[in-house]
């Protein structure tokens, strides 16, 4: 937003107080000045003089010799302009004036010249080389004729003066998202008045009273995207170029002046901070709605583009058809041009969520959009249409004919009551009562009551976007009463940090996964239909969180499983030939589990940590071979963690039947022993199937571990020093034959069961199928450790001990056979 410092003093006074302090004291406040741009004429020391005299140059078949008088006296000056005539007023440059290189666009100051060898005591300007052609057009090339603009022009006089120009300063303001107020002069205006504590001016209020002749309907089908719409109605414009004022407040602004009836639109949405639209009457048929696009409809917009629309934009309507992209841009079927004389002028509220899908489906930026998104002030919607009504009678001759509005332009009442004591415990200083009364009601806030304890606050409408809370009052009056003002202080009380148990977990598993050689990635929440079809993965559509508007067809909801996100990530190093990948990541996925409430979205976040391994365990080097990543492998990582963190004593492995992207016969679960088995982990290598349709070259092992399930087993207490042992421990080994499809981890389970206090741990160390072992069968050898930490082991209580190990093996499985 720019916004000249001439156009603020029309609403407060700001005489005394420099740009600078203007600027500083507005980026203090939290609307950031990008830059202060100096405004002033593009030429200098140029008078108004008269032709006396046109004679053609005796050295040339094109230039002329032309006498002026300046107001002072005569000059002789070589033209080769064609446009001009005796008695003609013209800008009058003399040696030393400087104007503008109509090639370059700089500046340049006037030397003495001799043209065909006569000297020229200066030159005549064209509106070009006085860098005012946007606002001065005249249909013919050449000079300015200054009397085609003012009729009444006197000669010798400083064309500054004549065309209104003083210097002035820009402010290129950027405000921020939540402040629709601030995109308009008035709301700068406003915040100047409150840091300065000058008054602010009012604007005018101005009323009509419709006429007998008005038949004009507006409707809104759809108030989620609309709360207010009117149309006021006027006839016999008459279009031509705006006053030279306007012209130059809309240049200063950055605004390009088009005609009178554009200007006035723009101008007053600058002013005010309020988008209009005008339409040609004729093209309306007296009826105007705001509905949703339906299915295949088009719109060509005022820049010539044609879209096809999707139900998310917004449009405005007659019976039959659209006429624009409601908030964004008109209709080229509806746009007015030079033979308009009736036009149907539109001021609106459209809200800001359904501005801004309507922008981005149709893929069209505006001023308007901008305002939109951001809340414009639903209860300046009327005032502002009657001021563009009241500019257009002026300057456009326009009739007024009448005003109609769907909708409701009223907010109810937002009033807050604001704590002296919460503000001084807020900010660490004590403003004083009164002086916060003052800034609240300086920005536009009500004062509905007070006592010594608090004040309550009626919040304007233009404000109702973003402010709604006591914390919101108490940062109005930080930032206005000057936030450099509030000295640092100490906190009041030491406060410790708190590390959670999920921090902590977070943070173990970060160091254990990292010392191992894992690289961490981290993926995007946000996945599309695709991506789990094309990765094998299922997900429940009804319990998917899905995105109101998304980007793309890729970003459609929000994630239920890591799996298919990591196999991209695995399947993006393939493409780029890094082939050995051992990854992880921990993220949330999430699930809606019950309708939302006020109190509870009803969706539930579950955290969860998976990776792949793929490749080689350790690179090839001229002492070995690297070997290949194998369900071992995976195993040994998540066996690994699950001991680390001390969960190993408690838990089973068992074969992974249920989940389909994993390979049936090399996958496994890890489950919690006890009277509801618990899954705690999932691991193995991934189905064949998943890895031709991913296209990956080789095989790729996955692990998936329940994050929050284990946390909640977690003793996060702090370790307890034990002495070392005195008493040496004792190993044996023990070898035995036993059916081939008993799984190890049981073998363990009735060994630890068979044993006493003096067991310690049971090592597998080694598997044997082959000659003299039969079909069905295999071989297996554990090593056995027995430790008594208060005494000596004797051979008897060794071999006592392992007495009872094997007695319960042959009674698990009496077709087992021990090897001497």
């Amino acid at each position: 937003m720019i916004v000249s410092l001439e156009w603020l003093n029309e609403f407060v006074d700001l005489s005394g107080i420099s740009e600078e302090e203007i600027a500083h004291a507005l980026t203090m406040s939290g609307l950031e000045v990008e830059e202060t741009e100096k405004i002033t004429a593009k030429f200098s020391n140029i008078k108004t003089a008269r032709i006396l005299e046109i004679k053609d140059h005796p050295n040339s078949d094109h230039l002329h010799l032309v006498t002026v008088f300046n107001g002072e006296t005569n000059k002789e000056v070589v033209c080769g302009a064609q446009n001009i005539k005796p008695n003609q007023i013209i800008p009058y440059a003399s040696v030393g004036s400087k104007v503008l290189d109509r090639k370059t666009g700089e500046q340049f100051e006037l030397k003495p010249v001799k043209i065909r060898g006569i000297e020229s005591e200066g030159m005549l300007c064209s509106a070009d080389e006085l860098g005012v052609s946007d606002i001065y057009k005249q249909e013919e090339d050449g000079i300015l004729i200054l009397q085609n603009f003012f009729p009444d022009i006197e000669v010798g006089k400083d064309l500054k003066e004549v065309f209104g120009i003083h210097d002035d300063v820009a402010f290129h303001t950027a405000p921020t998202a939540n402040r629709g107020d601030q995109m308009s002069v008035i709301g700068i205006a406003r915040e100047l008045s409150a840091i300065f504590n000058r008054e602010m001016k009012k604007a005018k209020v101005i009323t009509e009273a419709n006429t007998p002749d008005f038949k004009f309907e507006v409707e809104i089908k759809d108030e989620d995207t609309c709360k207010y719409y009117s149309i006021a109605v006027l006839k016999d414009l008459k279009t031509a170029d705006s006053p030279q004022w306007m012209k130059r407040r809309l240049e200063s602004a950055g605004v390009r002046s088009i005609n009178n009836i554009v200007d006035i639109t723009n101008y007053v949405m600058l002013e005010y901070g309020q988008p209009l639209h005008a339409f040609d009457l004729n093209k309306l048929d007296n009826y105007l709605c705001v509905r949703r696009a339906q299915p295949g409809e088009t719109v060509t917009t005022l820049d010539g583009n044609e879209h096809k629309l999707v139900k998310d934009v917004v449009v405005n309507a007659t019976k039959d058809h659209a006429v624009g992209l409601a908030g964004v841009m008109g209709g080229a079927n509806s746009e007015i041009d030079e033979t308009t004389t009736d036009i149907a002028l539109e001021s609106a509220y459209f809200t800001p969520k359904t501005n801004r899908r309507s922008s981005r489906a149709a893929g069209v930026r505006t001023e308007a959009c901008a305002r939109f998104e951001r809340g414009v002030d639903i209860e300046n919607v009327r005032p502002s249409l009657m001021r563009a009504v009241e500019l257009l009678k002026e300057y456009a001759g326009a009739k007024f004919i009448g005003m109609t509005a769907a909708g409701d332009d009223i907010l109810d009442e937002i009033i807050i009551t604001l704590r002296f004591n919460q503000m001084k415990r807020i900010l660490g200083i004590d403003v004083p009562q009164a002086k916060c009364i003052e800034i609240l009601e300086n920005l536009g806030f009500e004062l509905c009551g007070k006592n010594e304890i608090a004040a309550r606050f009626r919040v304007p409408s233009y404000r109702q976007n973003d402010v709604t809370r006591e914390i919101d009052l108490i940062e109005e009056i930080a930032r206005i009463y000057g936030y450099d003002k509030i000295e640092p202080t100490l906190p009041s009380k030491t406060v410790s940090p708190v590390i959670t148990d999920e921090t902590r977990l977070t943070n173990e598993l970060n160091k254990l996964f990292v010392a191992r050689g894992f690289y961490e990635i981290m993926t995007s929440s946000l996945v599309g239909d695709g991506i789990y079809k094309w990765a094998g993965v299922s997900y429940d559509p009804e319990k998917a969180l899905k995105v109101a508007n998304p980007q793309s067809e890729d970003y459609t909801m929000l994630r239920q499983s890591l799996i298919p996100s990591i196999l991209n990530v695995v399947k993006r190093n393939f493409d780029n030939g890094q082939k050995d990948l051992w990854l992880y990541e921990i993220g949330k996925t999430y699930f809606i589990e019950q309708p939302a409430t006020n109190t509870d979205s009803g969706v539930k976040e579950t955290r969860v940590l998976a990776g792949a391994m793929t490749g080689n365990v350790a690179s090839s080097k001229w002492s070995c071979e690297g070997n290949s990543v194998d369900f071992y492998d995976v195993k040994g990582v998540v066996e690994n963690i699950l001991q680390i963190l001390k969960l190993d004593s408690r838990i089973q492995y068992r074969p992974l039947k249920d989940v389909p992207y994993y390979h049936p016969g090399k996958a496994a679960e890890v489950v919690l022993l006890g009277k509801t088995p618990q899954r705690l982990a999932v691991f193995g290598e991934l189905h064949p199937d998943v890895i031709n349709n991913c296209r990956l070259s080789q095989d790729v092992y996955l692990f998936e571990i329940y994050f929050e399930d284990i946390m909640k087993l977690m003793n996060f207490s702090t370790p307890k020093f034990k002495e070392l042992p005195v008493y040496p421990a004792v190993s044996r080994d023990m070898a035995f034959i036993i059916r081939d499809d008993v799984p190890h981890q049981d073998i363990v389970r009735v060994i630890k069961k068979a044993s006493s206090h003096l067991f310690q741990k049971t090592d597998l160390f080694d598997v044997y199928k082959g000659e003299h072992i039969k079909d069905g069968y295999k071989s297996v050898a554990y090593r056995i450790y027995l430790q008594d930490l208060n005494a000596t082991l004797t051979d008897e209580r060794v071999e006592e001990e392992m007495k009872k190990i094997k007695n319960a093996i042959k009674a698990e499985w009496s077709d087992s056979k021990f090897r001497e």
